[in-house]
């Protein structure tokens, strides 16, 4: 690239450039395609996030979640009707501004929501994450590591998000003040960036530009790597084999990820092709979280049920054994009774009458006087 197109596009917003080629009227219609597909991710995941009562503290699932797919289809429109920025001054345009600065919270709001996403699934199926261990829904925090590690390691990934946050924002606004601005910025992926010829100082600008998607999408083959084995190994739902609906979030991560390899070109319409496709697949894996929920959910209020029902039995049959030793005891005094009776009618029995002793006793007397 020139000095000449650097020093045009030296204080130019990324994502469009006037002097760049108008989209074609195919890609107008692939971003109108993509415009209604988010606007269909914002309301299910606006529905499902405030239906399900396992995200009703999630606020990356209830907010970040929508968020994203909404201004993902902002960011479609407005390469729908991106035309009309090719006949004006697109760096007064408070719009554009207005959607950099929401565009720079996709990267930091998608790692918070896979990260959680991961860390409640394993959670609630008591399921070991990271070094964390789970017993019963619930941290073991008899363990001193545990909850060490849950704190660093939850916070780690919000402290990440922040960066995250900053950079997209002083990229797309172009706010750095000693890195040389590039009009490529925001419109070309990898290999635009390896190939480029100039040294790696002055590619700066590009590789921020393109740092945010990076680093989501290391995280998400390593969360969507562990959701994958959890869902083949431990999801209350059986699957037959490892090809199972778990692996959408791996796939998704794929096509984020092959978006941002292209060109100038193709960079634009690729990463937002590739940006769709994990939005579609986070839904998929939430409907199967949801599922494994229930069933996780059943499966403990059936094991509490079982637990009350053998509380009842073992109540019910100690008081039928207290019951029974009573009766027992209340019998043998009764026998005792019964023996103390018939012993005393023995030995009446034994003992002869009163009358016979009087006559014994007149004869002697008689036998005497004689």
């Amino acid at each position: 690239m020139t000095a000449e197109m650097m020093e045009s596009g030296s204080r130019r917003l990324t994502f469009i450039d006037p002097e760049a080629d108008p989209p074609t009227p195919a890609q107008i219609g692939a971003y109108a395609f993509l415009a209604v597909v988010s606007v269909m991710c914002f309301w299910i995941s606006l529905a499902v996030g405030n239906a399900k009562k396992h995200y009703k503290y999630m606020v990356s699932v209830r907010v970040f979640f929508p968020l994203v797919c909404l201004v993902a289809a902002m960011e479609q429109g407005t390469l729908v009707s991106s035309g009309r920025y090719y006949q004006t001054n697109v760096d007064d345009d408070k719009w554009l501004k207005f959607l950099y600065v929401m565009r720079s919270t996709v990267a930091p709001s998608l790692l918070i929501l896979m990260f959680e996403l991961t860390y409640m699934v394993h959670k609630g199926r008591s399921v070991n994450f990271c070094g964390i261990f789970f017993d019963e829904g619930r941290r073991i925090n008899e363990i001193i590591t545990t909850p060490m590690i849950s704190f660093c390691l939850r916070n780690l990934i919000r402290c990440v998000a922040v960066v995250l946050l900053a950079i997209g924002i002083v990229v797309n606004l172009d706010l750095l003040q000693d890195v040389s601005h590039d009009s490529l910025a925001g419109r070309t992926g990898w290999i635009g960036l390896v190939q480029d010829d100039r040294a790696w100082e002055e590619k700066t600008h590009i590789y921020l530009s393109l740092l945010p998607m990076a680093v989501l999408c290391g995280c998400s083959f390593y969360l969507s790597l562990i959701l994958w084995r959890y869902g083949t190994q431990s999801s209350m739902v059986v699957h037959s084999s490892i090809l199972n609906p778990w692996f959408y979030p791996f796939f998704g991560t794929l096509a984020l990820s092959a978006g941002q390899l292209f060109r100038e070109r193709w960079f634009l319409l690729f990463s937002n092709i590739g940006l769709i496709i994990y939005l579609v697949t986070t839904l998929l894996l939430m409907s199967e979280l949801d599922k494994d929920m229930v069933a996780t959910s059943d499966f403990s209020m059936f094991l509490a049920d079982v637990s009350r029902k053998g509380d009842q039995i073992s109540s019910q049959k100690q008081r039928e054994d207290e019951s029974f030793r009573s009766d027992d005891r209340s019998g043998m005094e009764d026998l005792s009774d019964l023996e103390s009776a018939v012993g005393y009618l023995s030995e009446r029995a034994l003992q002869p009458p009163l009358t016979t002793i009087a006559t014994i006793n007149l004869d002697s007397a008689d036998e005497m006087d004689a």
